[in-house]
């Protein structure tokens, strides 16, 4: 049977920059985007605070000064080489390894774990925090659909514990107990406007979505989501991706720190993501469409 790890950094940008500053390691902390113009990382006592993710950063200065709230611009170079160092630990635990994001990996682990799956995510854990510095959550499932679903149920402590969740050790009785607590939004790509479709077909729980019928969802909404339910249901869909595809689409996306009132301002700074986007295009050998 194929089993699936996804091992996810904890509040990653924010981590990061804790980690070279030692007297923040209690601190509320933000990352902000581009020019400083809105939240991108939050750190666990910033998100304890109910700070929302995107809020814009000139209309927080005054919360941050009453919490004592420390914001650091992005520094993508530093987050990029914690990141490859993580992956590289990673790797010495499976010969299949997909780099999914910046702070997520999935690793094929099929017949990998002799003493035991939850000792073999505790044991990634463990040389993750030793060799570099930073706390991931472990989630491990059949499927990548339930190892992503396992690492939030590592991370809100739903099942398993310090940090590491194994769904495949969970018996069919608990697995039903678990999933019915869980909304369906934190199904790995059921968004926003996805979720509310499903709940007003009446489908507002994970276990609802994994007993919904898979014809019915395909027709209704997609292919891709006919095959989450059966991931959902322990049937594995998704192979691992151990070379990115090239991307379909690119985006060089930033934020103001203030109001834009000078049109060469804004000439100046959609020339310069532009040819950002542009270098994004070229560095994957790929043509521009239109």
């Amino acid at each position: 049977m194929a089993v699936f790890a996804l091992v996810d950094a904890n509040n990653f940008y924010a981590s990061c920059e804790k980690l070279f500053n030692p007297s923040l390691k209690h601190r509320p902390v933000v990352v902000l985007s581009n020019n400083d113009g809105c939240v991108v990382a939050r750190s666990a006592e910033v998100k304890a605070l109910g700070i929302p993710m995107g809020t814009p950063w000139f209309k927080l200065r005054d919360e941050a000064r009453r919490h004592g709230i420390v914001a650091f611009s992005s520094n993508y170079a530093l987050y990029a080489d914690l990141s490859n160092r993580v992956v590289e630990i990673l790797s010495g635990f499976t010969p299949s390894l997909e780099v999914y994001s910046i702070d997520e990996s999935f690793l094929d682990l099929s017949g990998l774990a002799q003493e035991g799956y939850l000792a073999y995510g505790a044991k990634i854990r463990e040389r993750v925090a030793d060799w570099v510095g930073l706390a991931v959550c472990v989630g491990i499932g059949p499927t990548k659909t339930l190892a992503k679903l396992a690492n939030h149920c590592a991370k809100k402590a739903l099942a398993g514990s310090n940090g590491v969740c194994d769904l495949s050790a969970l018996s069919e009785t608990q697995l039903t107990a678990l999933f019915s607590r869980i909304e369906v939004n934190e199904v790995w790509g059921v968004g926003r406007k996805l979720s509310e479709s499903l709940e007003a077909m009446g489908i507002r729980t994970v276990q609802q979505l994994r007993e919904a019928d898979a014809e019915t969802i395909r027709s209704r909404f997609s292919v891709v989501l006919e095959r989450t339910v059966r991931e959902l249901r322990g049937v594995s869909c998704l192979d691992m991706e151990e070379v990115a595809p090239a991307k379909q689409q690119i985006m060089s996306s930033r934020s103001f720190g203030s109001l834009v009132y000078d049109l060469a301002d804004l000439e100046e700074a959609v020339a310069a993501y532009i040819s950002r986007a542009a270098e994004k295009l070229r560095g994957q050998n790929s043509l521009a469409g239109a």
